[in-house]
């Protein structure tokens, strides 16, 4: 996976984000754009363990997937109920624009991690070993 491309569209990203939140403003706005940040922190998190895992003979590339989803699920959860039950908390962000923000940007994260991976399968065939080939 070309981890730069992923790296660099996820901060593409960034600014969409705060442009959006920006224009909400106050507690949606806030809450939007916590949840832009939530993501891509997590997101970029399961880059660097997938290319790590690329890199050291491509063995645990389905770990990092799955565990990067879990944290996702977890950080999603945790925050909308941190916000919607903490209420010194849920003053300031709104819990359910951070949903918004957070699903938005996953799936922004998605996206561009898929470019990284379309860029492995234009590999020149004559990389591939004969031992894999049918």
């Amino acid at each position: 996976m070309n981890a730069r491309l992923s790296y660099l569209l996820l901060a593409a990203g960034l600014p969409v984000g705060a442009l959006v939140s920006w224009q909400l403003g106050g507690a949606v706005g806030a809450g939007a754009m916590l949840g832009v940040l939530a993501a891509t922190g997590v997101s970029a998190l399961g880059v660097a363990w997938s290319a790590r895992a690329i890199a050291k003979g491509g063995r645990n590339v389905l770990d990092g997937f799955v565990l990067t989803f879990l944290a996702k699920l977890a950080l999603l959860s945790l925050g909308a109920l941190c916000l919607r039950f903490v209420d010194v908390v849920g003053e300031r962000f709104d819990w359910s624009a951070y949903l918004l923000g957070f699903a938005a940007t996953v799936v922004w994260a998605m996206l561009s991690s898929s470019l990284g991976h379309l860029r492995l399968q234009r590999m020149p065939r004559s990389s591939i070993s004969r031992s894999t080939a049918p």
